[in-house]
């Protein structure tokens, strides 16, 4: 799908019943995602604090491995996406769990202000950038290569900083990541709808939806903790 002219302007707006109703279990798949990040993050925050700041956040061969980890399961993820959809969704829940173990952290690091500052910073970008992936004139296509080399750019400078660590390149990296994801979120958007116009009446597009939730999950989650950590400047619990 990179392959598309990156001049062409094509109409992706177009949107039917069939449409909306994948657009519907994507949205629902990832909404549970969610709810299963933050209640994982409760539970860490509440119970498992301690225990869960020893495998992260105090031990880099921890954190390393929970990242290897997320790309496995990303990787299952998108194998399973046609020939299996129910373990693609298991997978995702997974996931979103794995996710939670993050949030628990942060929950227990930052002011509850700073939570809702940033999730409600985090769901009005991504639901503004959505609406424009959706409904734009404009092929995005385009900007996947280029997404992706900046998305590279950040993995890269956030392990950097992991190592040498600096509050100034931190918060940095967090302007960009609202950056990079913002965008990701119009992106995967449209590319949702033009994944749904090549295999409907095809195939199942419920692999395709938990692909799609997933897709939409990252850009969520990863807008929501730059935001906590932008807002949470200043707002960490002593």
């Amino acid at each position: 799908m990179d392959n598309f002219d990156m001049n062409a302007r094509r109409d992706v707006t177009g949107m039917d019943a069939g449409m909306r109703a994948f657009f519907k279990q994507t949205y629902s798949f990832m909404g549970i995602a969610v709810l299963v990040t933050a209640f994982t993050g409760f539970i860490v925050q509440k119970f498992f604090l301690a225990q869960v700041y020893a495998l992260i956040a105090g031990n880099l061969i921890g954190t390393l491995a929970l990242f290897g980890i997320q790309i496995l399961i990303m990787t299952m993820i998108g194998r399973a996406t046609f020939k299996n959809p129910a373990r693609a969704f298991g997978l995702l829940m997974a996931f979103a769990v794995i996710e939670g173990l993050t949030l628990g952290l942060l929950l227990a690091v930052y002011t509850g202000a700073s939570v809702m500052m940033a999730f409600a910073s985090a769901a009005s970008v991504f639901g503004g950038m959505a609406l424009y992936g959706v409904f734009t004139k404009r092929d995005l296509t385009g900007m996947g290569s280029i997404l992706f080399g900046m998305l590279i750019g950040l993995i890269i400078a956030s392990l950097i900083n992991l190592f040498f660590y600096n509050g100034i390149v931190s918060l940095l990296i967090s302007g960009v990541t609202v950056i990079i994801f913002a965008l990701y979120t119009a992106y995967d958007n449209q590319n949702l709808k033009v994944m749904y116009g090549q295999y409907a009446g095809q195939v199942d597009t419920t692999g395709l939806a938990v692909n799609g939730a997933l897709r939409l999950y990252l850009d969520f989650i990863n807008l929501f903790f730059a935001f906590i950590q932008i807002f949470g400047i200043g707002n960490s619990r002593d």
